[in-house]
């Protein structure tokens, strides 16, 4: 299989499927990998299943709606997790490492936040009183065509629509943006978290560098809002700190998650990695 680096230069949103069934050694793969979701930085361990559509009209008598953002999928990977201050961060972080794994197996996923019906999805977990969905992926081989809505989805998403290096990763403090250097290995890390999928697009994370300290900070912006069902920026940071922390483990730098506000007041202080 292709090596991380290349899963999250691979990875894109498929919004189309074929519609044949996962085979079984990818079902098999499949339950395997979300039988035993990453802890987020944060320590909480939200719960996953896959989900085949037909069986659960059958079982459930629910439709399973993305209200028509995708086509064809038979699957789907739904999970929960228990509400907290940080509990989007963790599931993105989790959900992001079975995405990419996905990836790297040949498999299309596609994070869907605002656009599926929950309450078909708790039926279907049984969710308690205390836990959320935040989002969802369906799961399944691409369609060789791609729809209309899928080519100006991906036209929306495109990479090369993303901010500039210099305009997320600073040194010292929120002026001094770091230049690009592809031969440093934390800089992989970094590229990664840049290229990371986010709500509309927006990147909603910036990185401070202060020695061997990084930072993160959410910068929020106003076209995703909170709603009582998730904080999707939450769960797009989570996806960022996924993709840094897997390059960092590809690049074998020990490092370690840390707690400590260094007092920039700006944007919204979430947590540090520092190199050790």
């Amino acid at each position: 299989m292709i090596n991380y680096s290349d899963a999250i230069k691979k990875r894109r949103s498929i919004r189309n499927y074929d519609k044949k069934h996962l085979e079984d050694n990818h079902i098999v793969k499949v339950d395997k990998l979300i039988s035993k979701p990453a802890i987020g930085p944060f320590g909480n361990k939200p719960r996953f299943a896959l989900i085949e559509k037909p069986a659960a009209r059958k079982q459930e008598k629910v439709r399973l709606g993305t209200y028509g953002f995708i086509s064809n999928a038979a699957y789907f990977i739904g999970g929960c997790i228990e509400k907290s201050e940080f509990s989007e961060v963790d599931y993105g972080y989790s959900l992001e490492r079975i995405v990419l794994e996905l990836t790297r197996m040949e498999l299309g996923t596609c994070w869907i936040g605002g656009t599926f019906k929950r309450s078909d999805y708790k039926a279907i977990l049984q969710t308690k009183e205390n836990e959320i969905i935040p989002c969802i992926t369906p799961i399944g081989y691409p369609a060789k065509k791609k729809t209309l809505r899928e080519r100006l989805g991906l036209t929306l998403t495109d990479g090369s629509l993303r901010n500039e290096f210099g305009s997320l990763f600073f040194e010292n403090d929120f002026q001094t943006p770091i230049v690009f250097n592809p031969e440093d290995k934390i800089h992989q890390a970094l590229e990664a978290v840049r290229l990371a999928p986010s709500a509309v697009n927006k990147q909603p994370w910036r990185v401070v560098k202060q020695g061997n300290k990084y930072h993160f900070y959410i910068f929020r912006d106003k076209m995703v809002s909170k709603t009582k069902s998730t904080d999707l920026q939450k769960v797009d940071l989570g996806i960022a700190l996924a993709h840094f922390k897997i390059i960092i483990e590809e690049n074998y730098i020990n490092g370690k998650w840390h707690i400590g506000d260094p007092g920039i007041k700006e944007g919204e202080y979430l947590i540090t990695w520092i190199k050790e």
